[in-house]
């Protein structure tokens, strides 16, 4: 099982009120994803320099990142999401295959992915870069809506969100878990443009596009506290 994505996101840091403004106004265009509200839990790759998340901190053109996601706490056996995701100049390019949980987990580089033209996509990438290893757990509770006209229409909203640099599994430990950032992040993800009615809603909520990486605000927070060493 393979899923290829090549489109448009854009996000935005919420308050409570804008949070609260926006998914009372859109009410009228979406309705539920088919996983609707979930815990999404994921693990980042890296190496020991932290290399890919130091790059993806500077905002480049071009940047990538590979990354394991489950959608409650997995056992040992379940197959977990594997994903390559690339950014190049505000396009978003996926490509996502299947894996056994503690097969990946306890070593890539060995792991019989679902779909082998990904599988060796991902394995590509690991040579490239070489030794990478679980390094971050990022966690969030997501709300997902679809538009009601136009299915390709995305917009999730992310709360909740946490992250560790110790015990790297798919499972919450709420002795390492640290808060990311206290407000609500609202991603939307479209194949061309956004639609008329989002943009106006945007506007009446006085909601602008932010970047916020998860990733990039949890490691630079984990610096700060421990005085630059992770």
């Amino acid at each position: 099982m393979s899923e290829s994505f090549k489109r448009y996101e854009k996000k935005y840091l919420l308050d409570n009120r804008q949070y609260s403004l926006i998914k009372d106004f859109i009410k009228d265009y979406v309705v539920d994803d088919v996983y609707k509200e979930y815990n999404l839990m994921s693990i980042y790759y890296d190496n020991d320099n932290y290399e890919l998340i130091r790059r993806s901190i500077e905002k480049p053109k071009y940047k990538e990142k590979l990354r394991i996601r489950a959608y409650n706490p997995p056992n040992k056996d379940d197959y977990i999401q594997v994903e390559l995701k690339k950014k190049f100049d505000g396009i978003v390019y996926k490509r996502r295959t299947q894996g056994q949980y503690e097969d990946v987990l306890n070593n890539i580089y060995t792991c019989e992915f679902k779909d082998l033209q990904v599988g060796k996509e991902i394995n590509y990438f690991l040579d490239y870069y070489g030794q990478l290893k679980p390094k971050i757990y990022i966690a969030c509770k997501r709300r997902s809506y679809k538009g009601k006209e136009d299915e390709s229409l995305r917009i999730t909203f992310d709360e909740n969100m946490t992250y560790r640099f110790k015990n790297i599994c798919l499972k919450e430990d709420r002795e390492n878990d640290k808060s990311i950032n206290d407000g609500v992040i609202m991603e939307i993800k479209v194949n061309e443009s956004m639609p008329l009615w989002l943009t106006k809603i945007l506007d009446e909520a006085k909601a602008y596009p932010k970047s916020f990486s998860k990733v990039g605000n949890a490691y630079l927070k984990e610096m700060e506290n421990n005085n630059g060493i992770i």
